[in-house]
């Protein structure tokens, strides 16, 4: 099927203009189960067939689009797949890839129109509150989901579809656990840090890292490696920041944050970027930019930080915890010697991630909805099919310890890798990844040991409504655009102090206190109606 994704810049911005230009306030018309799909012969119907009232007697081919690299074997596995959905459901997937590094070009590329689309990705940080309100997305009602979406409706709590609320309505089917942390941490060569006298067991607080990044400096650059070989994809904002401070939020793009070490019953919500946390991050990637840390020229490199490390081009990186393992077995099996390493401060705790963090939703535009979500509800929760979508064939791609409910890799791993795109479609059972590492396993224990209760977090269900201050939010949101990358790269130098005055100067007179106003009234309206 030709993609019309080769359409030039232009005119992806005149598209995403006239796109936008639907009004603000406007939503797509809700999806009922009062719809087009006629039912079947209810005497016919399976009891253990949980779409038998459905008439599936049309072949359906559902075309989806997920975020994530492309897997080398997609096409062998897509086939095993289809076999699965044709036989169940009389549906085939076909499925199409949007890269990460490729995101904030092709999404609204996609969503533009134009194309056959019938289920694509989207979570909070994935434009999901955008495209409901440019009605990019179908609103589902409760009588729909419960239709098509059976499986999914008797898994997830009611919590999980609250969290998808955006003016008390539904428009995204969130990922069936949330049970995973999105917590990150360094990830370190360990033959070049012990030639500077690092182990593993060096490293425990943020101070050690700066310690050890300013002893490499520029001193592997002859070898081929930055000490942290930074991009303008790949920065230090998550573990020299956000899990520095174990700074919390609702997992939203409202820059909005609470300091768990603070304000550990979350009541003192602060702007991210006027802290003196985001102060300190920005001083500190100045200093590591005038000291060779990475290459002066790292905001034209596109390269994510996993490669650069495979690569043998940076002696740090990042990974979250749950996965590591994963990769740290890919550096193995490229002959890197690379430790996972736990430098959260003491007293951290970690919040569970979003429902929302990951998610499917119907196009406004999809022709076929209700088959839509049907074949999403299949692929969810009928656990061969999702553990193929997920990680590719058992035994070559992954290895499933069903008694532990672990996955490691396989021998073709490289081709397919365990768990690389398919977070919108998490099963209930996720497998985590086996692994006998004592570091990993520590900081994961520790992580779900020290665990914010959902009781403890009140803010789940809580969307911030951009509307009120609309103009406000477009200044402040370009602001952060424009400055971010500059201060997450540390390119402005010896002007950086003088550069984050005029920024946060800039804020305010972009009306960042109405904007705080109107965000922490509809906080207070929010706890409220609970």
């Amino acid at each position: 099927m030709k993609r019309t994704i080769a359409l030039v810049l232009a005119a992806m911005m005149l598209l995403s203009v006239l796109l936008s230009g639907c009004g603000d306030n406007s939503t797509s018309p809700a999806v009922s189960s009062g719809s087009s799909v006629a039912t079947g012969d209810a005497a016919n119907a399976d009891p253990d067939n949980p779409y038998a009232n459905l008439d599936l007697s049309k072949t359906e081919n559902i075309v989806t689009y997920v975020v994530g690299s492309e897997p080398n074997a997609i096409a062998e596995v897509m086939a095993q797949v289809n076999e699965k959905t044709k036989a169940a459901i009389n549906t085939t997937m076909e499925m199409y890839f949007i890269p990460n590094s490729e995101l904030t070009t092709k999404y609204p590329l996609v969503m533009a129109g134009g194309d056959e689309i019938d289920l694509v990705y989207t979570a909070n940080h994935a434009y999901y509150r955008e495209q409901v309100d440019k009605g990019g997305f179908r609103e589902l009602d409760m009588d729909f989901i419960q239709t098509y979406l059976p499986q999914t409706y008797g898994v997830l709590p009611e919590s999980a579809w609250e969290e998808t609320h955006i003016n008390g309505k539904i428009y995204m089917v969130p990922r069936n656990t949330a049970s995973i942390f999105p917590d990150r941490g360094p990830v370190i060569d360990m033959d070049v840090a012990e030639k500077y006298g690092y182990t593993a067991d060096s490293f425990h607080t943020w101070d050690d890292f700066d310690k050890f990044l300013m002893a490499v400096g520029t001193n592997e650059v002859s070898n081929g490696k930055y000490a942290f070989n930074a991009s303008s994809v790949a920065n230090m904002y998550d573990i020299g920041l956000i899990y520095r401070f174990n700074l919390i939020n609702n997992q939203a793009s409202d820059y909005m944050y609470y300091s768990q070490l603070d304000d550990p019953t979350f009541e003192k919500p602060f702007f991210l970027h006027t802290s003196e946390q985001y102060k300190t991050y920005v001083m500190d990637m100045a200093k590591y930019a005038q000291a060779g840390i990475w290459p002066s020229d790292a905001i034209s490199n596109t390269n994510g930080i996993t490669a650069m490390f495979r690569n043998g081009q940076t002696v740090t990186g990042y990974n979250n915890y749950y996965n590591g393992i994963n990769t740290l077995q890919g550096f193995k099996e490229k002959g890197i010697n690379a430790e996972m390493v736990d430098i959260f401060p003491e007293g951290y705790r970690a919040l569970r991630d979003s429902y929302i963090g990951d998610g499917m939703a119907i196009p406004s535009f999809c022709s076929k909805p209700e088959r839509a979500a049907v074949l999403l509800d299949f692929i969810k929760n009928d656990f061969e099919t999702y553990m193929l979508l997920a990680g590719g064939i058992e035994g070559r791609h992954y290895v499933y310890d069903e008694a532990a409910n672990t996955v490691e890799p396989g021998p073709e791993a490289t081709d397919y890798q365990f768990d690389g795109w398919a977070w919108g479609i998490r099963h209930k059972d996720f497998p985590w990844p086996k692994t006998d590492d004592e570091y990993i396993n520590a900081t994961n224990e520790k992580l779900k040991a020290n665990q914010i209760k959902d009781e403890e977090w009140p803010y789940w269900g809580f969307n911030f409504d951009y509307n009120p201050v609309s103009a406000e939010w477009a200044v402040i949101s370009a602001l952060v655009t424009e400055y971010g990358t500059s201060f997450n790269l540390g390119m402005f130098g010896a002007e950086t102090e003088k550069n984050y005055e005029e920024f946060v100067a800039k804020l305010k007179e972009g009306g960042l206190e109405k904007y705080m106003e109107e965000w922490n009234r509809q906080r207070d309206e929010f706890l409220a109606n609970k």
